[in-house]
């Protein structure tokens, strides 16, 4: 994985039928030490958190972890 990803900030949000509930703010990598939940969301570390409307799944925020 490459360190600098690792460093980005992410805002972790989990999915609800009656919307999200925030969770935190962290690195990519503290993100990717929570468990796997499928409900878990992560704001894109190279926007600017929700406001774009970006969010990852924990597949995409690993790829993203992984690219040079």
């Amino acid at each position: 994985m490459r360190e600098s990803n690792l460093r980005r900030i992410v805002e972790v949000s989990m999915k609800r039928k009656s919307g999200r509930k925030d969770i935190g703010i962290m690195t990519v990598s503290q993100a990717l030490q929570l468990p796997k939940v499928p409900s878990l969301e992560y704001s894109h570390p190279e926007s600017n958190a929700r406001s774009d409307g970006r969010f990852l799944t924990r597949d995409q925020l690993e790829a993203y972890a992984l690219r040079t």
